[in-house]
């Protein structure tokens, strides 16, 4: 994903993954659903399945959620402008 970045472009994406994720039509996905919050069928280890499906998606290195801290990984919307800002620090050469 080098370039300018696409928002849409990457909420789509990022909710295709999550679709693949819990076997549902993208469609079927609220954009506003918590990706984290048991909404989605989506268990710790499917959420640690499915970050490192976005960090290859995207060649970025998504933060450590479980660290001491850690904002909780919110709706399908927060993951996608995560990865947004994610892909605009690789892209800025400001590392992953």
């Amino acid at each position: 994903m080098d370039g300018i970045i696409d928002n849409d472009l990457i909420l789509a994406r990022v909710r295709a993954l999550i679709a693949e994720s819990v076997r549902q039509p993208a469609a079927a996905i609220p954009l506003d659903a918590r990706v984290d919050g048991g909404e989605l069928g989506i268990d710790s280890l499917g959420l640690i399945k499915l970050m490192v499906r976005i960090e290859e998606a995207f060649d970025i290195t998504m933060p450590d959620l479980a660290a001491p801290g850690a904002a909780p990984f919110g709706s399908v919307r927060e993951v996608a402008a995560l990865v947004a800002r994610q892909v605009a620090a690789r892209q800025a050469g400001g590392g992953q």
